[in-house]
């Protein structure tokens, strides 16, 4: 996870478009095998 940052604005992008839609697909996952949207992205996020 790059940390490209200074003191104040960043100047590049936290997260790639490819790792975003991968968390947005874990979450989904996570919720449709939970039965349930709590908690889902905490777990996903750790």
């Amino acid at each position: 996870m790059p940390k490209d940052t200074t003191a104040g604005k960043p100047t590049t992008r936290r997260y790639s478009p490819e790792e975003k839609a991968a968390a947005v697909r874990m979450v989904r996952t996570a919720r449709a095998d939970l039965g349930t949207e709590r908690g889902t992205i905490h777990r996903v996020a750790a």
